[in-house]
């Protein structure tokens, strides 16, 4: 585990860092759910795992350590909510300060993929065709780590190009 964790922010610089067959752990920080995913262990793709509710930052970090655990987690990507002109406002350093908050917690490295429109695009993807927007095949929690994954799977093409 690093002795001091840091912000990695070319996120090919996991390659080095992750010991063999470590993981990268995706989160999709919601204002009252996290979305989660996992990569497999040659970092070539991303599967959603899991939805937790927001909570305290100690129920959290022991919720995601045992996930971190259970999958070999070296390093975390968080998915960073730009605005749409690519500025960060509120929600960017809400999802910084979050970050920071739960990487010193896990003891791991972390880096930050733009997430802009992730949700919007698995909501889109998973929608039956030609019914109304209201009725979907998955619900808020199912879409929380389907994000997680998509922003993971973006991470990863960057990381492995």
């Amino acid at each position: 585990m690093p002795n001091e964790v840091k912000n990695i922010e070319d996120l090919k610089g996991f390659k080095s860092i992750l010991a063999n067959n470590e993981r990268l752990m995706g989160l999709d920080l919601g204002s009252k759910r996290i979305g989660i995913s996992v990569s497999d262990p040659l970092l070539q793709i991303a599967l959603p795992i899991k939805t937790i509710e927001r909570a305290k930052a100690k129920i959290m970090a022991g919720q995601l350590n045992e996930l971190v655990e259970k999958f070999n987690i070296g390093g975390l990507i968080f998915g960073m909510p730009l605005n749409m002109d690519g500025t960060q406002g509120k929600s960017a350093q809400s999802a910084t300060d979050t970050a920071k908050l739960i990487s010193n917690s896990l003891n791991l490295h972390y880096g930050f993929w733009d997430e802009r429109l992730s949700s919007v695009a698995v909501e889109r993807f998973f929608e039956k065709p030609k019914k109304s927007r209201k009725t979907k095949i998955i619900n808020k929690k199912e879409i929380d780590n389907l994000a997680a994954a998509f922003i993971l799977e973006g991470a990863l093409r960057f990381i492995n190009s």
